[in-house]
């Protein structure tokens, strides 16, 4: 009777808040560190791939080497037109000029692609077969996946500062703006991460405390002010596990260290200018690779070097493919 009962709980609240968001969470089998590059940039392009066959829009995310975390938006049922399920059923098809199934199957799909496990499983299972594939391997690579349902306001805003600041707790980077697996990197490198952003602005315009008369502005420059006061709320976070040799820095014990005290050790900018941003967005967007004269490659290496990671003193690199070219990395056949 117990479970029974817990059962239907879960069913009525899970048609209370089908229209939600939710956070996502799942681990590698047995904690395997196999998230490479690669890796995880094939699970991003089935991720947002998936939105255009599935009900669900990305709102934010980060990958780490053995787990992921995501904040996905499932609309509800009824905000879906019968025209754009016959579209996501061509997607699915990948057949734009499908003929129409009739209103049974559509319904019938349109049920499907609204189901939180569907979707999860529908990227989870393409990338395993893709990975296994590459690897010669058979079997399972995930556990089960972990959901939570978020409201919007505070929770949403600290969802995602909790999954941005993933990186840093992990000892990765100091600043997350410098992970390029992240929403929050994609963001700063890209201006905005689908287009959908605009959209967060009225979801958690309060609890960032952005300036009343923000959605009168124009859409860039709301996403600019969005992400100036998501740093603000990050940098008051209070990551506990700061990995500090002992319990106090510079007279601040780990509990009650924020992001801006451990950026500011570190020599880190608080606020990002724009030489910070055309920083974030070379690294994002080209991982560091270059191309152009040597002396725009040497200014590069001079701006941006200690972004890059560089501990040593690089300088251009010239090919006999290319007269008078030169680039940041050394040649490789990807490049050309």
């Amino acid at each position: 009777m117990y479970k029974n009962r817990v059962k239907i709980s879960l069913e009525r609240l899970d048609q209370e808040h089908h229209g939600a968001k939710y956070m996502i969470t799942n681990r590698i089998i047995g904690g395997s560190f196999i998230f490479g590059d690669k890796e995880k940039q094939y699970f991003l392009n089935l991720l947002f791939e998936g939105q255009s066959r599935h009900a669900y829009r990305v709102i934010d995310y980060v990958l780490l080497d053995n787990h992921y975390h995501l904040i996905l938006e499932v609309p509800a049922p009824e905000e879906m037109s019968r025209d754009i399920v016959f579209e996501k059923w061509c997607e699915f098809k990948k057949n734009p000029e499908a003929v129409d199934p009739g209103d049974k199957v559509l319904e019938a799909y349109k049920t499907k692609i609204h189901d939180l496990s569907f979707v999860v499983g529908n990227f989870e299972q393409r990338f395993v077969q893709w990975y296994n594939h590459r690897n010669g391997r058979l079997g399972s690579l995930f556990n089960r996946f972990d959901s939570v349902i978020i409201g919007d306001g505070h929770a949403l805003i600290a969802l995602m500062a909790y999954i941005t600041l993933n990186p840093v707790r992990a000892g990765i980077v100091v600043d997350p703006a410098e992970y390029h697996w992240c929403g929050y990197a994609l963001r700063l490198g890209k201006g905005q991460l689908i287009e959908h952003d605009i959209e967060l602005v009225k979801y958690v315009h309060r609890s960032l405390q952005l300036p009343p008369q923000i959605m009168k502005l124009p859409q860039k420059r709301q996403l600019e002010l969005l992400w100036k006061y998501f740093r603000i709320r990050l940098l008051r976070a209070k990551p506990k596990d700061f990995h500090a040799k002992d319990g106090k820095v510079n007279g601040k014990y780990c509990c009650d260290r924020t992001m801006a005290d451990k950026l500011e050790e570190n020599g880190k900018s608080l606020e990002l200018n724009q030489a910070d941003h055309f920083m974030l967005k070379l690294r994002f967007a080209t991982k560091g690779v270059a191309i152009g004269t040597e002396s725009f490659i040497e200014d590069v290496l001079t701006t941006c070097g200690k972004v890059l990671g560089y501990k040593r003193t690089h300088h251009s690199q010239g090919h006999n493919v290319w007269d008078h070219i030169h680039t940041l990395k050394k040649h490789r056949k990807a490049y050309i």
